[in-house]
């Protein structure tokens, strides 16, 4: 019995390497396409440096769907993933989009803080 359990540990640690690597594939996919339809069309972003803020939110992301996965719902060691993750895609968004400021978007954080400790009390 115990062997059956080992062997179930150990496919799940190689299962999450490989989620993990398929991140960085899509990750890598998704920059070269972009890159080839800016070389093509011309169209470029200023703040292009902006979308690897991405990176850690798909990581971020990946957590949170583990968590789901395991648990089947979310529990609190996924809050910090998940404000995390809209900290830095608000942060992000900020930088790519100039057209929002920071003065108009600050209580933002207060509000991040308020889920962070709701989340963080539960069970």
């Amino acid at each position: 019995m115990s062997n059956n359990l080992n062997e179930l540990k150990d496919a799940e640690k190689s299962s999450n390497d490989r989620n993990g690597s398929v991140v960085m594939a899509v990750i890598f996919i998704v920059a070269g396409v972009g890159l080839i339809v800016s070389n093509i069309t011309g169209f470029s972003f200023a703040n292009w440096w902006v979308l690897f803020m991405f990176i850690p939110v798909a990581f971020f992301a990946q957590n949170i769907y583990r968590d789901y996965r395991e648990n089947g719902r979310l529990t609190s060691s996924s809050t910090g993933s998940i404000i995390a993750g809209l900290a830095i895609t608000l942060t992000a968004a900020t930088f790519l989009f100039e057209a929002i400021t920071w003065s108009a978007i600050w209580p933002i954080g207060l509000i991040f803080a308020g889920i962070a400790m709701f989340l963080g009390n539960r069970s």
